[in-house]
């Protein structure tokens, strides 16, 4: 019986401090967090995602970092440096012309998980390309996921990818 005791005590401490640890961890993370997004990583958002149908590449010539990584689901899938948005762009108008969809456009949905603090922010954002490819409506939903950096008293794009929503 009273080893019975003993380790019901022990195994109550166990939890307490697991749980005492967890919570510790997440109020940390808390206070880390700033409540709404900055404005300029929304501002950069949808001017690339606008950038992606109007294939205006001047307007995000300076938006990414000089080590950023682009990934999309066109060839060649990957872009790196600090014009690695006007290739991604190039890449988008170039499949838009290969599989001749017309009244291209997106659709940019509420975020809902986002992390950021001071220097770094963490996005999901949750897109629909539309359009209509010989008369027919197309449609691809997915989202992108982007990670900001503050350089130089600038939001850059450090990284951004695509995952369409079949891949999910």
């Amino acid at each position: 019986m009273r080893k019975s005791i003993l380790t019901m005590v022990y195994t109550s401490l166990l939890l307490i401090l697991i749980t005492s640890q967890k919570t510790i961890a997440a109020d940390m993370a808390a206070e880390d967090t700033v409540k709404k997004v900055n404005p300029e990583v929304l501002q950069t958002i949808n001017t690339v995602l606008k950038a992606s149908y109007t294939f205006d590449i001047d307007k995000v010539t300076d938006m990414y970092a000089p080590n950023a990584v682009v990934t999309d689901e066109q060839n060649p899938y990957s872009w790196n440096g600090q014009l690695a948005g006007v290739q991604w762009v190039n890449s988008v108008q170039k499949a838009v012309k290969d599989f001749k969809i017309h009244d291209f456009t997106v659709n940019i949905k509420k975020i809902k998980i986002f992390q950021q603090t001071e220097e770094v922010a963490y996005l999901i954002v949750p897109v629909e390309y539309t359009g209509t490819v010989n008369g027919d409506p197309f449609n691809e939903e997915g989202a992108f996921s982007f990670v900001f950096r503050y350089v130089s008293g600038k939001w850059l794009i450090k990284s951004q990818a695509w995952v369409p929503k079949n891949g999910l």
